[in-house]
């Protein structure tokens, strides 16, 4: 059954993960949000497998500066570029894809890992709630632009990776009911008016939810074999810098820090999720899955109900429509690169 419990869940954060190891020195990887956290982490341990070449992105300047000297220094890996990537912006990623193919650059493996999570209503310049833009909007986005380069570097021995950090929370997420018969899904999870502070309590895990169902219907729309194993990837529950906005909420600072005092697994723990979705092979294994703790697993329950499966088909179809409005590339990407479904 697709369903978090409290056993499952413990059972998984004190299990020891295995060290997920490759021979990488034929590829080339880009790792979104790597100055901090689990992002930070998995890079570094990338880094320290001496890929051909490493793209790290950053919020800004400043910090792309900070984590490549701290990667290299870490690693002993020297030319990692280190590039700015702000998710709440679309031309940011728009302009993004425009210098990597500028450039030439190539991608064997895609880590999608950048996120935020906050419990205020907030809009980015573009007119999305912040967590639904850059943790859902922005990430898919990224994906579409980035796939031609993706499928390019597949070869029928060996997929390309997309692997999307998402989170065992999308269980929790619990403000879908219903969504089947809303005029439009995204216009209402991206009205102020809707987004109650009860809303905005369930919003990180909203978000993971998307992202999962996200995975499901791109995977869904690639050729078979695919050239492109795409994967959602449960990290579990880390220390990291995720929650540092919930942290500053005095109500819930303590009961945070004690938490993860008690429950949380350590960073390096939590990167090796990641690490083993983009260069463990095994990889058309894992293609349109759910995974946690380096194995396949169970979407939600209501990813897989009925309306689960409804509500995932139109918003895809609503997310093709807004980034396709956004960024015409992502029309082409579709038509070229996807296949489609019967509905």
């Amino acid at each position: 059954m697709g369903k978090l419990t409290v056993f499952g869940y413990l059972r998984e954060q004190w299990t020891e993960l295995p060290i997920p190891t490759a021979d990488i020195s034929d590829q080339s990887l880009v790792v979104v949000g790597a100055n901090v956290g689990l992002g930070n982490e998995a890079a570094a341990q990338l880094a320290q497998l001496k890929p051909k070449n490493l793209l790290i992105t950053s919020r800004d300047e400043v910090k792309c500066e900070r984590s490549k000297a701290d990667m290299e220094s870490r690693s002993g890996m020297t030319g990692i570029e280190s590039w700015p990537l702000e998710l709440c912006s679309f031309d940011s990623v728009s302009s993004f894809v425009d210098k990597f193919e500028a450039k030439g650059c190539t991608a064997n493996v895609l880590i999608a890992n950048a996120g935020i999570s906050t419990l205020k209503y907030k809009k980015t310049p573009d007119g999305y709630e912040a967590t639904l833009q850059v943790n859902y909007l922005s990430t898919a986005l990224l994906s579409l632009l980035m796939l031609p380069h993706l499928i390019k570097t597949g070869t029928p021995e060996h997929a390309s990776r997309l692997v999307i950090v998402s989170s065992e929370v999308h269980h929790l997420a619990n403000r879908l009911k219903g969504a089947d018969r809303w005029p439009s899904i995204i216009e209402k999870i991206n009205d102020e008016a809707y987004c109650t502070s009860s809303v905005m309590l369930n919003r990180y895990a909203l978000s993971k939810l998307l992202e999962v169902m996200f995975v499901r219907e791109l995977s869904s729309r690639l050729a078979t074999p695919t050239l492109v194993a795409v994967s959602a990837v449960n990290p579990g529950s880390c220390h990291s810098r995720l929650t540092r906005e919930v942290e500053s909420n005095p109500l819930f600072k303590y009961a945070v820090r004690i938490y993860k005092g008690l429950f949380a697994r350590t960073t390096e723990m939590g990167s090796r999720t990641i690490l083993h979705a983009a260069i463990v092979p095994g990889e058309r294994e894992r293609h349109g899955q759910y995974l946690s703790s380096c194995e396949v697993a169970e979407a939600s329950d209501y990813t897989l109900s009925a309306e689960g499966r409804e509500v995932s088909r139109r918003l895809w179809h609503e997310t093709l429509k807004i980034l396709g409005d956004i960024d015409p590339r992502v029309n082409t990407i579709v038509s070229e690169h996807l296949i489609q479904v019967i509905e």
